[in-house]
């Protein structure tokens, strides 16, 4: 597999290069000098395991929910591959991504972004399932979906925020758990999964896809709003 991806979701960054039995990633989290890091980034890796852009079989993001600069920053620089060295590039929806290592566990997997204001970008996967869609969503309405006698492990950049915020509210109701403050890049289970993708024919992201949001942008939301 000779495979370039991109985990922008969130603050940080991860840039990751595959090239059969080599792989180098790199993680940056460096505020807004991530934008003009990003593409020396992506060169950075290529070179670590002697892999050329034309050499590419695919290039992978994901494609959100997430940081709207993120996601768009990932976009633009797979984009611009793509056009340039007709490379195919798959989007894996980032929850999905956060959930893959974890299909084993024997009861709900929850993952999590925190989405500010209170809420949560969320998901439910039951033995690697998804069994509840991605959502902007209140606490409230995730507690709703959980069954309160089994585990649940909530996985993903923001595990550790979630556990806070639920167990606040809930601890008496939900068994909940995570490994830790240090949650792994995505980039291992974006490579397996587009890569599974496209041994089964699934088709790429089309040339005017975009990013995965389930909110309007701040911009957005004040058009309109009298000043």
């Amino acid at each position: 597999m000779k495979a370039l991806a991109i985990d922008s979701a969130v603050s940080g960054i991860t840039v990751a290069a595959v090239n059969d039995e080599k792989k180098a990633s790199l993680f940056l989290d460096i505020g807004m000098k991530q934008s003009e890091k990003l593409l020396p980034a992506v060169q950075y890796v290529m070179e670590q395991v002697q892999l050329q852009p034309g050499e590419l079989e695919f290039t992978v993001l994901d494609k959100g929910p997430g940081s709207f600069t993120g996601l768009r920053l990932g976009f633009a620089a797979l984009k611009a591959l793509e056009l340039a060295f007709t490379c195919p590039v798959y989007g894996v929806t980032t929850l999905d991504a956060y959930a893959y290592p974890y299909k084993a566990w024997p009861g709900s997997v929850l993952a999590v972004i925190d989405a500010k204001k209170d809420r949560l970008y969320a998901a439910l996967y039951r033995n690697g399932t998804q069994t509840h869609a991605p959502a902007d969503a209140e606490p409230e309405k995730i507690r709703s979906w959980l069954d309160g006698e089994q585990p649940v492990l909530l996985v993903g950049a923001d595990a550790a925020f979630a556990y806070r915020t639920l167990t606040e509210r809930y601890e008496s109701e939900l068994d909940l758990r995570y490994f830790g403050n240090i949650q792994a890049s995505a980039s291992d289970a974006l490579f397996a999964i587009a890569d599974g993708m496209r041994q089964n024919g699934e088709a790429p992201l089309a040339p005017y896809e975009g990013p995965l949001y389930l909110r309007k942008s701040e911009a957005e939301e004040s058009v309109g709003k009298p000043r």
